[in-house]
């Protein structure tokens, strides 16, 4: 990574987001390290300079269990803001979660500046930590979602970074400010950067991921746009957000989603949540709990290493061996600490997680025996130089390793709950040090503690060189850990894995009483409509990403490939009736009965959209009724009680022909004034696309298509020998959202039983199948094609529909014989964009859709015989 090729390319609206919200850490670090170059004062261990104020003690006389009290309250308050903040940001925001902090940012350091005892300061400080221990979980996560998606590990690097820059900022003025009673004015310090950082706020934004997870994609798009620059392609980055802190999802996965529902919109993130494991099924899980357990120990290292030692009690502990020269020893060190951080981040990445732990333990080791020796001497030198070789060696993997390695060491399901297992023993390690380091140093003459440290670094270097596994360059759990997969012999195709999950695993767990949901991941779900059971009817407001489904253009014309028998003329289709299906959100539903003069079948047309209409339908039939034609669907608009036309009056008033009266007609029938307009060309139709919206344009005025042959296994009996079901719903949730397919869409239903050959004769292929063949080896084996179906009816009926001509439609489908056989004998219908029919079971890792050992060996069939393209580009 180059800066000098993307640093131009960063808007000043970022850096200021940026800045601002790792101000966040930056108080972070600050009041850890506020208390450590004023300690002799607040004690009262240096003669007062300036006179005691009236109101307020110059200082306060403390022993070391008392000092190790304050000091610790600090991280009772980070560890109770930290587990509460993660909650919060799901639900408020990361924003607003981040202007809470704020609060007790300004709260805790009034307290602490105007303490008149200990019970008050301390109380601040416990204040203060809640804002820190929330700050240093949301801050993170929020730099994630904005930073640019290459430069993500640079930026995520801030959040170390400015806690340094606010180590040093408290020794600085703890250098400068140590007597009399100015070291108030350091407590102070930190709720005047609060404050910057709640004005700063107001003028920033919310996180554009989190606002799209939410549902809200207008404003998210807004955000981003604001935040990357005018200029900047910002589809790419969008359509790379996926399902949050767990699996990973494909750019292939179209799902939809209504910007304007905010009950509804939030499903996604419900959803997600709901798969993810709790804390304590991830310390049963009999995989987890190993990886759990090892996150744990990890962190404990970081804090049982002596770290803050230096940063929270430095000055003091130094002040007997360079006297004077402690106070600038801590602030050499603070500076230290941030150009070793900051040069040392990409090693991780480079040299790999185990081995920077292994070189920073090593190093504190050492360092914590010569910082022993120095000060148990009264060697300055050594123990200078020991204690920048002791933060040095922090920097180079104790420090930012065990953050990366809680989100790696388990699977997606199980990351918050470790994130969270990992930061509480952070929280609590960092508090046995700021409570008993005094203590010990007190009571084993200052350095002797060292060799505890020492002691303890050797005992972590033996644990993590045997136990923890390394993680970088491993691109699965198995991978980490070093076991065979849960599925035998993983079979890939087209970059897909198509093995089921095994059973084998779950039986183990649950004879071990692990409960039930941490196995969700490795159970089959429910065969019971498993793609796609909408709250009321497909719409909008279904678990979704905002994003169009990725089109493929097409040209058969050019195509190498034979072309399929076709028809040599087309039928003639007449649709009989058409009725309306209510439906909560999105487009309305039509569903059209279409007879024909090949065979006596009812073959079905599910219409999405007030865009697309039958001609056959609307045609005018000899001696019917306005009646008639409104009880048959051959109306304009909306039926209502005492309506009394269907058409007739429409096409005057679409002519010219206004009658007296339509400045008192109802609003349904201005509607269908204004509707027949658009159909008859004499007004524009207007896209329900949002204007933010920077979707290809041509690309959505194409009404989407999918011929579906009636599956009856598939959808009757939820078989899952195929994903006929699930492709017939996700056909419907696509063209049921006006955002992404605002001409609509039509589902032409056929009525092709068992792929033209008969259900009864479909049943018998399924037998061999059990038998061993596959589906196309069966249909030969009962001397039929491998695929008998015919497509002329569709086409027929497409063109019907008005969706014939050059202005062409977008196909769901795999099959690239089905986009010519599609177009009809002379092209009749044009093709222009093929949209893949993705299995969400490979989307989304199995956790989603219809999978199993039949439907797998029937979609690698597809792909293999009959040639069908699936493909995550």
């Amino acid at each position: 990574m180059d800066p000098r090729t993307w640093f131009r390319d960063l808007t000043a609206y970022f850096l200021y987001v940026l800045f601002t919200a790792t101000l966040g850490p930056l108080l972070f670090g600050f009041h850890l390290a506020e208390l450590n170059a004023p300690e002799d004062v607040i004690r009262c261990k240096k003669t007062a300079i300036v006179a005691a104020s009236a109101n307020l003690p110059q200082c306060m006389e403390m022993g070391p269990t008392q000092w190790g009290a304050v000091g610790s309250m600090y991280t009772l308050g980070g560890l109770f803001g930290a587990l509460s903040a993660g909650p919060l940001a799901g639900r408020y925001g990361r924003r607003r979660t981040m202007l809470y902090t704020t609060i007790f940012f300004v709260l805790g350091p009034i307290f602490e500046a105007l303490s008149p005892n200990l019970g008050t300061m301390a109380f601040g400080r416990l204040i203060s930590g809640v804002g820190a221990g929330a700050s240093v979980v949301v801050v993170p996560i929020f730099i994630s979602e904005i930073a640019p998606p290459a430069e993500r590990g640079f930026f995520g690097a801030f959040t170390q970074v400015m806690c340094n820059v606010g180590i040093l900022i408290a020794q600085l003025l703890g250098y400068f400010l140590s007597h009399g009673q100015y070291w108030r004015i350091v407590l102070a310090a930190g709720g005047i950067i609060g404050v910057s950082q709640s004005l700063g706020l107001l003028l920033s934004v919310e996180s554009p991921k989190y606002l799209a997870e939410q549902g809200d994609m207008v404003q998210a798009r807004r955000i981003l746009r604001r935040i990357r620059g005018e200029k900047s392609d910002i589809d790419e980055e969008i359509n790379g957000w996926g399902l949050e802190g767990s699996t990973e999802v494909t750019d292939e996965e179209p799902l939809l989603r209504n910007e304007g529902v905010d009950a509804n919109a939030s499903a996604p993130t419900r959803q997600s949540k709901e798969a993810a494991l709790s804390i304590m099924e991830v310390l049963r899980h009999p995989e987890y709990k190993k990886a759990a357990f090892a996150v744990v120990m990890v962190m404990i290292a970081q804090q049982f290493s002596g770290i803050n030692s230096i940063v929270m009690y430095g000055v003091s502990l130094l002040a007997n061996v360079l006297k004077s020269n402690s106070a600038l020893l801590n602030l050499a060190v603070s500076a230290i600490n941030i150009v070793v951080t900051a040069s040392c981040a990409p090693l991780a990445d480079k040299l790999g997680r185990k081995i920077c732990l292994l070189n920073s333990l090593a190093g504190m080791g050492i360092s914590s025996l010569l910082l022993a020796v120095g000060i148990m001497n009264k060697i300055p030198i050594l123990s200078a130089v020991a204690v920048l070789l002791f933060v040095s060696s922090f920097a180079l993997g104790l420090g930012p390793v065990p953050f990366i390695l809680s989100s790696e060491l388990v699977g997606p399901d199980a990351v918050g709950a470790t994130q969270s297992i990992a930061l509480g023993a952070n929280w609590i390690a960092t508090f046995v040090v700021a409570q008993f380091f005094p203590i010990l140093s007190a009571a084993l003459d200052g350095g002797r503690v060292y060799f505890i440290f020492a002691a303890l670094s050797a005992f972590f270097f033996g644990y993590i060189f045997i136990y923890v596994p390394e993680t970088h360059g491993r691109k699965t759990i198995d991978e980490v850990w070093g076991r065979e997969r849960r599925a035998s012999s993983p079979r890939q195709l087209n970059g897909f894995t198509l093995n089921p999950p095994t059973y084998q695993h779950e039986q183990h767990a649950l004879q071990n009483g692990v409960a039930t949901r941490a196995l969700d991941h490795d159970r089959l779900p429910s065969m019971i409509s498993p793609a796609f059971t909408p709250p009321a009817t497909p719409g909008f407001s279904t678990p979704s990403h905002p994003r169009p489904p990725r089109s493929i253009p097409v040209d058969s014309t050019v195509s190498d490939s034979p072309a399929p028998n076709l028809l040599p003329t087309l039928p003639i289709v007449e649709c009989e009736v058409r009725a309306r299906i209510p439906t909560t959100t999105g487009h309305e539903m039509w569903l059209h009965v279409y007879r024909n003069n090949v065979d006596t079948k009812e073959h079905l047309a599910i219409v999405f959209g007030t865009n697309i209409r039958s001609r056959s339908l609307d045609a005018e039939r000899p001696g019917e009724t306005e009646l008639d034609r409104m009880t048959r669907g051959a109306y304009v608009g909306r039926l209502y009680p005492g309506r009394t036309s269907s058409r007739v009056e429409q096409l005057k008033r679409a002519e010219g022909m206004k009658s007296k009266g339509l400045s008192s007609a109802s609003s349904s029938e201005k509607a269908d004034s204004v509707y027949l307009e658009r159909s008859n060309g004499l007004a524009t139709p207007s896209s329900t696309a949002s204007s933010e919206s920077d979707f290809n344009a041509n690309n959505l005025e194409l009404p989407l298509v999918r011929i579906h042959s009636e599956c009856y296994t598939g959808e009757t009996v939820w078989s899952a020998r195929c994903d006929c079901g699930e492709q017939l719903d996700e056909a419907a949730r696509l063209m049921a959202d006006p955002h992404l397919s605002p001409m609509g869409g039509a589902v032409i239903y056929l009525r092709q039983e068992g792929r033209g050959i008969g259900l009864g004769e479909k049943l018998k292929a399924y037998n061999l199948q059990d038998l061993g063949n596959d589906t196309y080896e069966a249909n030969i084996m009962l001397r039929h094609p491998a695929d008998a179906r015919s497509y002329g009816l569709a086409t027929a009926m497409l063109m019907d529909l008005g969706l014939g001509g050059e202005d062409g439609i977008r196909l769901l489908t795999n099959n690239p014989d089905k986009v010519r056989a599609v177009e009809g004998p002379g092209r009749e219908v044009v093709v222009r964009e093929r949209v893949a029919m993705v299995p969400l079971a490979w989307k989304t890792g199995g956790k989603e859709g219809v999978h199993g050992v039949e439907v797998e060996k029937y979609l690698s069939t597809k792909i293999e015989k009959f040639k069908h393209m699936l493909s995550q580009k």
